[in-house]
């Protein structure tokens, strides 16, 4: 009977053991979760902040203008907002 009781007991003791364990281990990743998005909200505010700042230096006219200067032959990445409303417009995206 008190060997029944001792056993009881010591398996008791390892499943808390591994309870505990367990929880220790889901406090990190949690704790862990937390600091990367921190600096993921860190880093979504230094690009917003980036984008603020080049839309505030964005001046179209000067850019044209400094491209003609420099005689830059420069591709096109997209299509013109208007070639594309018309594109859009005709049902071809």
């Amino acid at each position: 009977m008190v060997l029944r009781f001792l056993f009881v007991v010591i398996v008791l003791a390892a499943v808390g053991a591994g309870m505990l364990g367990m929880r220790q281990q889901q406090l990190t990743h949690m704790h862990a979760t937390t600091v990367i998005h921190s600096q993921m909200r860190d880093h979504r505010k230094e690009i917003k902040d980036y984008q603020i700042r080049i839309e505030s230096l964005k001046e179209p006219a000067r850019l044209h203008e400094a491209i003609r200067r420099l005689n830059l032959q420069l591709e096109p990445i997209g299509e013109e907002p208007a070639a594309r409303d018309d594109a859009i417009a005709r049902g071809t995206p």
